[in-house]
């Protein structure tokens, strides 16, 4: 009797180990599944980013690179490097980089042959003076009745606070058409509707320039659209920003997504 009841433990020990081995099993082979399925995912994102990075690299201009000295982002959020000196010239009463000054001149050679002189209306600008027209600015609308809390936002939408500003590069500058400017036009979304306005959307990349904070960006840029205002980043830089509807900070994530 008592060896028949040991044969029946035995019977259940084996039963409960086996069960537990195949439950082990089971749940082992569950996790090498996961484990695999995961490792298939990431194979599999990491060949997407590739193909990515290869079209991105063979359609982007060859041999461009993000820290390349005419692609220098300053926004609200990139400041202005503590240690850049812009390497300025003189183009008329206005300073530009060196190096910026004969592609604005042929530029604007272009645009007077065309029939659309332009004028520039402000370059170069060091962050102190940076500070005393952006207060301007403010002390302009609180004139105007705006609130001091407006006049901040406004002023805000159209001009970046000293040492965010690429004016402070010498890579920019604001252009008017001629005839526009001395018919009393200021710096409106309205002079994208004139002739010259036109014109240098259209021909500005030709000459390495791109309107810097283009219509529909404004999120990116966090600037409201400004027709006027002209970045330097060089003629292929330009071709492929004005052809592809981006703005500088979105050319400046595909170079990095291309691995540049």
């Amino acid at each position: 009797m008592n060896r028949f009841l040991c044969s029946l433990a035995t019977v259940a020990i084996l039963a409960t180990t086996g069960g537990v081995a195949l439950a082990y099993n089971h749940s082992l082979a569950k996790v090498e599944n996961i484990s695999t399925h995961r490792s298939a995912a990431k194979d599999k994102q990491k060949e997407v980013k590739n193909e990515k990075e290869e079209k991105l690299n063979q359609e982007l201009p060859k041999g461009v690179k993000p820290s390349d000295w005419d692609l220098l982002l300053v926004n609200k959020t990139h400041p202005l490097p503590k240690n850049y000196k812009a390497d300025l010239g003189t183009i008329g009463n206005y300073k530009l980089n060196k190096k910026v000054i004969p592609h604005y001149e042929a530029l604007a050679k272009a645009a007077k042959k065309a029939g659309n002189p332009l004028v520039i209306v402000s370059s170069y600008r060091s962050p102190d003076y940076q500070e005393k027209i952006y207060q301007q600015q403010i002390d302009n609308y609180i004139k105007e009745g705006k609130s001091k809390q407006e006049a901040k936002k406004e002023t805000a939408d159209y001009m970046t606070k000293p040492g965010t500003s690429e004016h402070h590069t010498g890579l920019a500058l604001d252009v008017l058409g001629a005839d526009y400017y001395e018919d009393g036009g200021t710096l409106e979304e309205k002079f994208a509707h004139t002739k010259s306005g036109k014109w240098l959307n259209d021909h500005c990349a030709e000459y390495g320039f791109i309107i810097r904070y283009p219509k529909a960006k404004e999120k990116i840029t966090a600037i409201q659209y400004e027709p006027w205002h002209l970045r330097y980043v060089g003629k292929e830089n330009a071709e492929y920003i004005m052809k592809h509807h981006l703005c500088l900070e979105e050319y400046i994530d595909e170079l990095k997504e291309a691995g540049r």
